[in-house]
């Protein structure tokens, strides 16, 4: 039987690893820098998430299995930490997939400018001036490329929704559990003081 300590101490590690590689990622991306290096760090944050994947995938098939094992408050305290660790894996893909637009849209931007260019070069399959066809041609091109940048900030706009969206009902779930977790120790005969104090470390982990 796979041990679920351990599949989720493994879980942890990978996702701390690649929360540092996507920091590093937007910092990169977000100051000077050379497109190779850029490329190198996408490619890592890639590869680090569909690891992830796989460890979540594997510790949440170890908690399905092991679930009626566990006594009621190790249950809820399990199901809490599985479903965290997952959410935040949605959270790095989002940030990813928000990249991914980004840089296709800067790409796509690179060769429309140095298409332009060439048209407006004496000998680069162009006239110096612009005829009624040029003329028609870049107006397309740029109807094309701003309706691009558009598509680019609703995707960008609708994962951040989507963010939100999870962030929400992480939350709903951590407030049930957390009410569970109450009523388990309440039943078990801890004090009213001693729950009054776990109350309190919760409110203070949250913030």
């Amino acid at each position: 039987m796979v041990d679920l300590t351990a599949e989720f101490t493994k879980a942890k590690k990978l996702l701390l690893a690649t929360q540092q590689a996507v920091e590093k990622l937007e910092t990169t991306e977000s100051s000077a820098h050379v497109p190779s290096e850029l490329e190198a760090i996408s490619q890592d944050v890639g590869q680090k998430l569909r690891s992830l994947q796989l460890v979540n995938t594997a510790l949440q098939t170890a908690w399905k299995e092991q679930a009626n094992q566990l006594n009621v408050s190790k249950q809820t305290v399990w199901k809490q930490k599985v479903e965290q660790n997952e959410q935040e894996y949605f959270n790095l893909s989002a940030s990813y997939e928000g990249f991914i637009g980004r840089q296709n849209a800067r790409e796509m931007q690179k060769r429309e400018r140095a298409e332009l260019l060439l048209r407006r070069t004496p000998g680069g399959g162009g006239s110096s001036g612009y005829s009624g066809r040029g003329k028609e041609q870049t107006q397309a091109q740029m109807m094309r490329s701003v309706a691009t940048s558009h598509q680019v900030l609703e995707d960008i706009f609708g994962q951040g929704s989507a963010i939100l969206a999870g962030m929400a009902g992480q939350r709903d779930r951590l407030k049930r559990a957390q009410r569970k977790m109450l009523d388990v120790l309440n039943t078990l005969g801890v004090s009213e003081n001693l729950l009054r104090a776990a109350e309190r470390r919760m409110k203070m982990d949250k913030w």
